[in-house]
This record gives C-alpha cells, sequence and structure tokens, in this order.
C-alpha cells in the first residue's frame, strides 16, 4: 500500500487543481479519495518493468517529438475532417479497417491506440487476439491500405521511438 501514496499524492493535488481550492483540507481530502479509488483497482497498476520514462536522455526527446507529431496530426486531421463536414455533399464512405502494427508492449500498443482515438475522424474499435492488429473505424475508408500506411508511417514510428 505504502507504493500506491505518491499516486494517491498525485490525485490530491488534481483534487486541488479540480476543486479549485489549494488547503490542507483539499489535499487531505483528495489523498483520501485517492487512496480509495487506487485499492480496488491496484491490480491495474502493473507497469511494464522494462519501460524507464526518464532512463536514457534520448527518450525525453522521443517523447517530446512523438507529442509533436500527434499536435500536427491532430491539426491536419481537423483540417480534413472540416473540408469533409463542409462540403456541399458529403461523398464519404466510413468503415472499419484491420491496421497491422509493430508494438509489441502494453503500453505500446495503449500509445498507438489512443493515438488514433485523439485524431479526428478516425477512433479505435478493437484489437486482436493475437495484439498484431487494431481495428479502426474511419470517416473514410475508401483507401484502407492508404489508411494503415499512414498509421503506420507517421504515427507508429514516433510511438515506438518513445514508448517501447
Amino acid at each position: 500500500m505504502k507504493k500506491f501514496i505518491p499516486l494517491a499524492a498525485l490525485f490530491g493535488i488534481v483534487w486541488c487543481f479540480v476543486h479549485g481550492t489549494f488547503s490542507i483540507n483539499s489535499l487531505v481530502f483528495g489523498l483520501l479519495v485517492g487512496l480509495v479509488c487506487i485499492r480496488p483497482f491496484k491490480f491495474l497498476y502493473k507497469p511494464e518493468s522494462n519501460f524507464k520514462l526518464f532512463s536514457p536522455p534520448t527518450r525525453i526527446i522521443s517523447i517530446i517529438r512523438y507529442f509533436m507529431v500527434l499536435i500536427k496530426e491532430i491539426i491536419k486531421a481537423n483540417i480534413v475532417v472540416a473540408k469533409i463536414v463542409l462540403k456541399p455533399k458529403i461523398d464519404i464512405k466510413p468503415g472499419i479497417i484491420a491496421v497491422p502494427i509493430r508494438c509489441k508492449t502494453d503500453m505500446g500498443i495503449t500509445a498507438i491506440a489512443n493515438t488514433i482515438t485523439l485524431t479526428p475522424g478516425t477512433i479505435t474499435v478493437d484489437i486482436s487476439d493475437d495484439k498484431s492488429l487494431l481495428y479502426v473505424h474511419c470517416i473514410d475508408a475508401s483507401d484502407p491500405k492508404a489508411v494503415a500506411a499512414s498509421v503506420r508511417n507517421d504515427l507508429e514510428k514516433y510511438v515506438l521511438e518513445a514508448f517501447e
């Protein structure tokens, strides 16, 4: 239980931000609520043993590069979705496509799935049992190979650098 106290303290600080009051009472209340929330779900807090966020200095650079690419891709996808929506005649072919992924760790798979979901026009629906395919719903799935190539080359490359 002692190893969850720092995480509960983080909950306390977040509670202070949410509540808008920075006082010892708010911090303690957030800490207690954090402990109550963490306790039943402690089996979920098993991070990858080989992943260390700040161990190599290049990892920090890779994470920053990943977030920069993510922001760029979100902006590009917003523009594409806005063009689709603003057209007088909407000519889209939505669908679910299978996207092969190279990520092997749970953290890498979660990162690429969330990255896909964060970009407008796409959402990760499911993952295959062998964790080699993501099923992605696209607003325009008329060219599934191009969508899969875009995920693989534009997003997954940076996820692999930052989180694998």
